[in-house]
């Protein structure tokens, strides 16, 4: 799936924050709809570290957040980061140079020398991400092949990931959580969207049957739908989505 989720599913994503399930009405483009950068099409790059480089200027050099980047490399304490040590950053496109933090010894002879990238105003260093934030939280919703992944696609920004298998396969919640929404979406044919612990929220799409109702508590593991192909797409499969709040995210860093 290509394109961006219309303006009512963003408006219903929003409502993740609410006790209650709520029905989709007219609204507003969500705050995310012209402020989220595009991703890359690619997987990532391998950044390895030089002497006098932080978790925190990585992170903010490539521009992801530094949770993800923790998460991603199964980094519980960013001051265990080690020189030579070799870091995964995804969606990055090509390896960039990072500012030494002020204070660092300079490089050892015969290490290469890490050049400074102009520097903007300071800012604070982030608080480190809890420790449960650095494990996977979620399950795989479906046993099949990953072909469509985060990122720029087409000049548009996809929000999740296409995982394809045979018509009718079972859809598995990711986690346990509360059905928020259950209907259909323009693009995402039958949608059905569930509210997570940690603010976290999984949209799953393309459906050919939906095995649950609004409202529904369910748990990891458990079936609440059937692969198929309604809405926008070329054959059967599964696009599912993970947003913090409003905001996408990989959902590749929240599986194992």
């Amino acid at each position: 799936m290509s394109n961006r989720p219309g303006l009512a599913l963003g408006a219903l994503v929003a409502l993740c924050a609410c006790p209650t399930p709520h029905r989709i009405a007219p609204a507003p483009a969500p705050p995310w709809a012209e402020e989220e950068p595009e991703g890359s099409d690619t997987a990532g790059v391998v950044h390895v570290v030089r002497r006098g480089q932080t978790l925190y200027r990585i992170a903010r050099t490539y521009g992801v957040d530094s949770g993800d980047l923790m998460r991603a490399n199964g980094i519980s304490d960013p001051r265990t980061l080690e020189v030579g040590q070799e870091l995964f950053v995804p969606g990055a496109t090509r390896v960039l140079d990072v500012p030494d933090a002020p204070g660092a010894p300079p490089a050892e002879a015969g290490e290469a020398p890490t050049p400074r990238a102009p520097r903007t105003d300071p800012a604070r260093e982030e608080a480190p991400a809890p420790a449960s934030a650095t494990r996977p939280l979620l399950g795989w919703p479906l046993k099949g092949v990953l072909y469509g992944r985060f990122g720029a696609r087409g000049g548009a920004h996809h929000d999740g990931i296409d995982i394809a298998a045979p018509e009718g396969s079972p859809v598995v919640a990711a986690a346990d959580g509360t059905v928020i929404f259950v209907g259909k979406q323009s693009g995402y044919g039958n949608v059905v969207i569930v509210r997570h612990e940690h603010g976290l929220v999984t949209v799953y799409a393309h459906n050919s049957a939906v095995l649950v109702r609004e409202g529904a508590h369910v748990t990891r593991g458990q079936p609440v739908a059937r692969v198929g192909q309604t809405g926008r797409t070329t054959g059967p499969h599964l696009h599912f989505e993970v947003r913090d709040g409003v905001k996408p995210r990989n959902p590749l860093l929240y599986l194992p």
